[in-house]
């Protein structure tokens, strides 16, 4: 029974042929819904990313991020971002140095191991607006996803970010305070 460790409480009890005839079920639903997001209308596409997106199926949900955030379609990407802001938590941001560094830049990164992180606190996801909290100041701060970008402003930072190729929010955080600086960053989200 080791064996079976993996498998769901459900598909514990079942006999092979029950499960592969659920597995051949699934497969086939999840292939449905991969040859609809490569309709031509694209309100077809849109609303298979989005049922996709809010599954409760891993392997569909990853598909579906998948083809969002590798889509050449804007809309297909920004809905495939404001549902990654819907399943995250935590989003860290990878920090580099412009070429000409300052003192305070340099401690700040290295304070920070190079990462800007922040715990999403809420998301709507009709608004894109976010309640979040940054390692700058631990207090609630707003920021703002539109279309395949996002925008913070935090304690003593902000933050401007695109979608860039693939699953990545690239941009900028420039801190002012204690923080003063500029740093280049990244989040990648899929």
């Amino acid at each position: 029974m080791l064996g079976l460790a993996w498998l769901p409480i459900s598909a514990a009890g079942q006999s092979a042929e029950e499960l592969l005839k659920e597995i051949n079920e699934r497969k086939e639903r999840i292939n449905q819904f991969r040859a609809l997001l490569n309709d031509p209308d694209q309100t077809t596409r849109l609303a298979a990313l989005d049922v996709m997106l809010k599954s409760e199926d891993p392997a569909m949900k990853e598909i579906a991020y998948g083809a969002g955030f590798s889509s050449a379609d804007d809309a297909m990407r920004a809905l495939a971002l404001k549902g990654k802001f819907r399943d995250l938590q935590v989003i860290p941001f990878k920090l580099t140095l412009q070429q000409e560094t300052t003192e305070t830049e340099e401690k700040i990164l290295q304070k920070w191991a190079g990462t800007y992180r922040f715990q999403l606190a809420e998301f709507n996801e009709a608004s894109g607006r976010f309640v979040f909290v940054g390692n700058d100041h631990n207090s609630r701060n707003n920021g703002q996803v539109s279309g395949t970008g996002m925008e913070f402003q935090g304690g003593y930072c902000r933050g401007d970010f695109t979608l860039g190729d693939g699953a990545s929010l690239i941009g900028e955080i420039r801190c002012q305070g204690g923080y003063e600086g500029t740093y280049i960053a990244s989040a990648r989200l899929h």
